[in-house]
């Protein structure tokens, strides 16, 4: 079926006219049903399903591929390339989802992302690796941002955000997974190499659904191939990948890999800052480019709802990344568990995190009013990740550790995939590019925390572990190793007083870490305070200052 929206529109914003147009009105039903629907959305679910479980697999496959490869001071980047590639294509990709048939670009981003988790399995070294890495990253961001699309287009606004908060809940499951599978596969006979292959295995039993029932959608009709791409910010998306890059360069190496006074550390800092200045110029005045074209959809800023949005939505990912990534290594580095260990005790916070994602899509349908929401949100991250933080030691009860990161799962789980629809309702007439701004917040908001978070912690904990085995003869090197996992050899050679010092001293960078969280808890709070008192669907109505 042949699905072609007219976008004529002009992307000129006026400041409040986003914030209080009505939204148009609601299809009488969707064009695509029954069984033909049914697979539709299973095929579009397993596939952030499986971009979700590649975000965390690589957690627990880390220290067999050391042993394979060696190569330490490259581990970050198995995990950082992915987030890299993700974040870098967003504009790349909301461009392309804007331009051409959404259906081919759809099963480009999802065979890209498979040929990124082949190259992964099939790695003979760890550059193969990091580069395959950085290849399903960007894959699997294309086809996290087709569901997004996907969904946004055949469905009415009423049901939108449910099935987009749908796409949330599938990722949370992926993304609890992913540890306990890659885990599983380390200590089998199949290797960690499986951890890799079986996102293969899960799109080949899927590629008849992608290939004959998803509906082909055409953003653009009556405009020739040729016109289309002459009309693409080519200079835009180039700067704006090269921002991502180079931060996630500089802001990963430095401080582990390279020395903070080291030239290489510096020149790629002063590299994102010139990218980053030259991107907003050329943005702003739209060089190489015109209003209606430029690849960041700078227009919706001028909207205060998109830009609280955008905010809401990064804070809740930088609440969801860390405690993900952080909680697993505080229970191998303490309890001395095994990987699947830890990941199991992530699950009250997972399964708290979907359950609440899933019932903010209903919720939302229901009392139509969506700053409480967030304000809500704010509130439980907030709580949860202060007591976490405060209370965080060697000492602390495991109970606690579930009872604060349930409190934040809560808070995490109330706004993480609600802006998207939110955004997409406030800005009708925009929807693609309300998709991307969200994009750019949520995958973005990864990275960054992420990056910010791991150097605050590697930082710290090189700095504490270098005086609390001042004693001993370990070198630079055999710090970092110790502080690259809990399954390191150095690590588990360490007993007694020694160890105690050394958990001590990685717990409190661990408390440094957490401490971005309290600031997103924070952050959202203010953002929805400041978010306007309204009601959606049908027209927009105004309760309150």
């Amino acid at each position: 079926m042949d699905h072609t929206p007219n976008t004529s529109s002009s992307n000129a914003t006026d400041s409040e006219k986003d914030d209080v147009e009505p939204v148009a009105p609601p299809p009488t039903g969707r064009t695509v049903t029954g069984i033909r629907w049914l697979l539709v959305c299973i095929s579009l679910y397993i596939s952030i399903f499986i971009y979700g479980l590649d975000t965390t697999i690589a957690a627990d496959v880390q220290g067999s591929v050391v042993d394979a490869f060696g190569h330490v001071e490259q581990l970050a980047w198995i995990g950082a390339g992915f987030s890299m590639g993700s974040v870098a294509v967003i504009l790349f990709n909301g461009t392309m989802y804007a331009t051409f048939n959404m259906k081919w670009m759809y099963i480009f981003s999802l065979v890209l992302f498979e040929i990124g988790s082949a190259l992964c399995g099939a790695a003979p070294n760890m550059t193969a690796l990091i580069v395959g890495r950085v290849i399903a990253g960007a894959g699997g961001s294309g086809v996290f941002m087709g569901c997004l699309n996907y969904f946004t287009a055949l469905t009415t606004p009423q049901e939108r955000g449910l099935y987009i908060t749908g796409t949330g809940f599938c990722w949370g499951i992926g993304a609890v997974l992913g540890p306990v599978i890659g885990g599983s596969f380390v200590v089998s006979s199949a290797t960690w190499r499986w951890a890799f292959y079986i996102n293969l295995l899960i799109a080949a039993a899927f590629a008849p659904v992608y290939t004959f029932f998803l509906p082909a959608f055409h953003p653009v009709t009556g405009v020739s191939v040729l016109n289309r791409v002459q009309k693409i910010d080519f200079v835009g998306l180039v700067l704006g990948a090269g921002v991502w890059t180079s931060f996630t360069m500089a802001f990963t190496m430095a401080g582990g890999q390279w020395p903070w006074n080291d030239g290489r550390t510096i020149g790629t800092v002063v590299a994102f800052v010139v990218i980053l200045v030259a991107f907003a110029l050329q943005q702003a005045f739209c060089v190489f480019t015109t209003d209606e074209n430029r690849s960041f959809p700078i227009h919706l800023l001028r909207s205060r709802s998109q830009v609280l949005l955008y905010i809401g939505t990064a804070s809740t990912t930088t609440s969801l990344f860390v405690i993900v990534y952080f909680i697993p290594i505080y229970f191998q580095f303490v309890h001395n568990d095994s990987a699947i260990e830890a990941a199991v005790r992530l699950l009250p916070f997972v399964i708290v995190t979907v359950t609440f994602n899933l019932g903010a899509g209903h919720l939302l349908s229901k009392i139509k009013y969506y700053m409480p929401i967030f304000v809500v949100s704010g509130v439980f991250v907030t709580l949860g990740s202060s007591l976490l933080t405060a209370f965080l030691s060697p000492s602390t009860p495991p109970s606690y550790i579930y009872g604060f990161t349930v409190l934040t799962a809560i808070g995490s789980g109330l706004t993480l995939q609600i802006g998207y629809a939110v955004a997409t309702l406030k800005a009708p007439a925009h929807m693609g590019n309300a998709i991307s701004l969200q994009n750019v917040a949520q995958l973005g908001g990864s990275v960054i925390s992420l990056v910010i978070a791991g150097q605050v912690f590697q930082s710290t904990a090189i700095r504490n572990l270098t005086d609390a085995l001042a004693s001993t003869d370990y070198t630079p090197a055999d710090i970092q190793s110790i502080v690259a996992g809990a399954q390191s050899t150095l690590f588990q050679g360490l007993s007694g007083d020694l160890r105690d010092a050394a958990v001590a001293a990685i717990t409190q960078a661990m408390q440094k870490a957490f401490l971005l969280v309290c600031v997103g808890g924070g952050v959202l709070t203010i953002a929805g305070l400041l978010m306007k008192r309204e009601k959606l669907f049908g027209e927009i109505v105004q309760i309150g200052a």
